[in-house]
């Protein structure tokens, strides 16, 4: 009988010895699968997040909020010097203009209440006049002024990170100057406008090409053109009142942010997700460095079991040891039969707890976020700064939305990367319990053996 044979037959000599190894190593492999798992499907996520949130970057004029406080417009040379800035991988510019009687034949569909009754008149009293006319309810309401958007991307307007949903007819180009605008809802059924209509804004007249919905009353109100197009109506060639940039990682955000306030100066506010895409990606890699140590304990704890298994064994067969050698068997064969016993025994164990592992990895990653969930939610559901332009404000809801989706997304996923992993631990396991055996294999000395026995 060859060496592997013997030592296969000899781990499965003792059925209740040989049950009991198996499930402590099945226990500890089946944690150690389930932990790869854990990992393996939390740094996927982490690499997504630092791709897809926290990534956006709004430059503002400086003194500017919305319609409010000082500052000039963003110039093209400006927009430019942003677009070239290393890490940046896209940008929208948005520039934004309020529409009074005098500009269109649109009637607003906003019903002023007394927040834009106080704002509407504030525009217009005079400094000595403004509290008398926020207050005297005789006076005539004011108009409610709509708002029209141009800006590069269409899509980027939705506000608090919701969906721009067009509900007829077609979006626009924003890169074109076309005279064609997308139509809020409420504005459109206001003024009894369909996908063709025409109406007038700055002496021009402008064609519907759809009408969108946003969930957001304000911005169902409101008009979204092609920025070119708004920069000539209101002979503001090449000015921006915003700009969204979306770095290529949020790692690198810090950096941008940092070049960007050296190119720009103090000509524009800068404001990024770079705070809350940390606090995302620490909750996860937490999971992901618990799930490390998961793997770690597991096998050592498995590399135990197999040396103290193997110590005992060799402990209780020092006369069969002796033996064997006495008839002329080396260390190195006689290692060799105790080394295939390790290895059948982990391999067994490595069969249930592999198939253990596979049945609680979804679970068992599912448990680990939702334990991280609730200290990170808080953190990462704000929406973006009030009284940013749509776009800003956009920009920051829809980054804020993906971080509160990003631990409801970690879904776990056994890849054949985490499977062989697994199998290489297994080996290690049964490798590292059966070297100090040998080594008492090899002290044994058949004299003394036959001699005390």
């Amino acid at each position: 009988m060859n060496v592997i044979s013997r030592g296969i037959k000899n781990a499965l000599r003792s059925p209740l010895r040989t049950g009991a190894i198996v499930l402590m190593l099945a226990i500890s492999i089946g944690l150690i699968l389930s932990m790869l798992v854990a990992r393996s499907s939390v740094e996927a996520k982490i690499a997504s997040v630092k791709a897809l949130s926290g990534t956006g970057i709004v430059i503002t004029p400086a003194g500017v909020n919305g319609f409010a406080g000082g500052g000039d417009p963003l110039t093209a040379d400006q927009v430019a010097s942003i677009t070239k800035t290393a890490h940046i991988a896209s940008i929208s510019s948005t520039l934004t203009d309020q529409m009074t009687t005098t500009d269109t034949n649109l009637t607003s569909s906003l019903q002023l209440g007394q927040f834009g009754r106080r704002q509407a008149r504030s525009d217009t009293a005079t400094s000595s006049t403004t509290t008398t006319a926020t207050t005297d309810t005789s006076r005539p309401a004011p108009t409610p002024r709509i708002v029209v958007t141009g800006t590069t991307n269409p899509n980027s307007i939705a506000s608090n990170g919701g969906t721009l949903t067009i509900t007829s007819g077609a979006t626009i180009d924003g890169s074109s100057s076309a005279l064609v605008a997308l139509v809020g809802s409420d504005l459109a059924t206001k003024n009894n406008l369909t996908v063709g209509s025409t109406f007038t804004a700055y002496s021009q007249t402008i064609t519907v090409a759809g009408i969108f919905t946003s969930g957001n009353t304000f911005q169902d109100s409101g008009l979204i053109m092609p920025l070119a197009t708004v920069q000539s109506l209101t002979s503001q060639a090449g000015d921006v009142s915003s700009v969204t940039a979306t770095v290529d990682s949020s790692d690198n955000v810090d950096a941008t942010v940092a070049s960007l306030k050296t190119t720009l100066g103090d000509k524009a506010d800068i404001t990024s997700q770079a705070t809350q895409a940390a606090n995302s990606v620490t909750s996860l890699q937490s999971i992901s460095n618990l799930a490390l140590a998961g793997v770690i304990g597991a096998t050592v704890a498995g590399a135990v079991i197999v040396l103290l298994s193997m110590v005992m064994i060799v402990r209780e067969r020092r006369r069969e040891i002796g033996v064997i050698k006495a008839i002329g068997a080396t260390n190195a064969k006689v290692i060799g039969q105790f080394i295939t016993e390790a290895l059948t025994l982990t391999i067994i164990g490595a069969a249930v707890g592999l198939v253990l592992g596979v049945l609680v990895s979804g679970p068992m990653t599912t448990s680990l976020v939702t334990s991280s969930q609730s200290s990170t939610a808080s953190t990462t559901t704000a929406g973006g700064p009030a009284g940013f332009a749509g776009g800003a404000r956009a920009a920051f809801g829809r980054g804020a939305q993906q971080i509160s989706n990003n631990f409801t997304q970690v879904t776990a996923a056994l890849t054949p990367q985490v499977f062989v992993s697994a199998i290489g631990i297994t080996l290690i396991i049964a490798i590292v319990g059966s070297a100090i055996p040998a080594w008492f294999i090899a002290r044994i000395r058949p004299a003394e053996v036959l001699r005390t026995e």
